[in-house]
């Protein structure tokens, strides 16, 4: 039978790659489906799901502000206008199913296609739900959850506790042959630092005054800026650039980097569900804006779990960054002890299973 499915979410690519990797598990068990996108005009998917191949549209909807202001006006009236286009593109497309993961272009679909009665299925990808999905598990069909400290604030009836979606990248992803093309020595010590696809420059700023100290201490330190910040810290990092640090604007390579990892500093977004598969013990800096302070609960998690070392921004320093560094980094029971405790928050099978209830609703 040929399927039809849409895919929507997007924004950052915490919520665009589960829905990517769902979307290649669909096309392989569905030869010939047609799986359509759609997401924002002006979010990270725009760049992403062409290069993957599929086709994407987009909705004229933003985040909702914060504060109580006219913005929120407008941004409310452009998700009802989203909804109309929305519907547009159900209408067009006729799918079999409905999917969503996450992000502001998701509400308006997966709204829409609701209550026109398409199967629906949404993903929440962090341990504190956002907005947009506890809205919609009143409407959807199914709920997956990546935590199961997330399943509490959905229909009881509705949840599965599924995991995190990853990419294949990561799934075939093996330390020893990361290193090797990275001319990295099996006895070096690595640190790779990221912050997210938009970067993240507190943590930047941070661990750029700590090249020095960890150049002495012979660590070598992959940093991932993002292209935001990647300029300024080029500046910080001129006389440090060599054997000992090497400075990434954008990671193409992500999951090799992260392979080749003893240690992994962090933004605790949809990176968490790779570091516990790739079993990375990690140091996670949760931003303090990030919706719903959903980068805190993820952290949490792996923090209680013995899997992370939790520092919260406002603590943040160069002296407690290079000193938690130290302790994990030079370590071995630590490395090891933290390795296994990550690994088991994984889910290897995420992908098959989130499918399998697609599949469900499908049939």
């Amino acid at each position: 039978m040929k399927i039809r499915v849409i895919f929507s979410g997007g924004g950052t690519g915490g919520h665009v790659y589960p829905a990517i990797s769902l979307a290649h598990e669909v096309l392989r068990r569905h030869p010939g489906a047609e799986v359509l996108f759609v997401g924002a005009k002006r979010g990270l998917e725009n760049q992403i799901v062409p290069r993957e191949g599929f086709r994407l549209m987009t909705l004229e909807t933003t985040s909702l502000p914060r504060r109580l202001s006219l913005e929120q006006l407008r941004t409310v009236y452009r998700a009802l206008r989203g909804v109309v286009q929305a519907r547009r593109i159900l209408r067009d497309f006729s799918p079999d199913l409905v999917v969503g993961t996450g992000g502001y272009a998701a509400f308006p679909l997966l709204m829409a296609a609701a209550l026109a009665d398409y199967p629906t299925l949404i993903h929440e990808q962090n341990a504190y739900p956002s907005l947009t999905n506890r809205l919609l598990s009143r409407f959807v069909d199914k709920v997956a959850v990546s935590h199961r400290e997330a399943g509490s604030f959905f229909p009881s009836h509705k949840v599965a506790v599924t995991g995190n979606p990853l990419r294949p990248e990561i799934l075939s992803a093996d330390r020893e042959s990361a290193r090797l093309r990275l001319n990295i020595a099996p006895e070096d010590k690595v640190l790779v630092a990221v912050g997210g696809s938009g970067g993240a420059k507190v943590l930047s700023e941070t661990l750029s005054a700590c090249y020095k100290e960890f150049a002495l201490k012979k660590i070598r330190v992959f940093h991932v800026t993002g292209r935001r910040d990647y300029e300024a810290i080029s500046r910080v990092a001129r006389e440090y650039l060599g054997p000992y640090l090497t400075l990434i604007e954008y990671a193409t390579n992500l999951p090799e980097l992260l392979a080749a990892a003893d240690l992994v500093i962090s933004r605790p977004g949809g990176t968490t569900a790779e570091l516990a598969y790739l079993g990375k013990p990690s140091i996670l800096i949760p931003a303090p804006i990030a919706a719903e302070n959903h980068q805190y609960h993820n952290a949490k998690v792996f923090s209680e779990a013995g899997a992370a070392i939790l520092i919260p921004e406002h603590t943040l320093t160069p002296h407690l960054l290079s000193e938690k560094v130290s302790e994990v980094l030079f370590n071995e029971a630590v490395l090891s002890q933290m390795s296994r405790k990550a690994y088991g928050l994984s889910f290897p099978s995420a992908t098959m299973t989130i499918c399998d209830l697609l599949d469900g609703l499908i049939s």
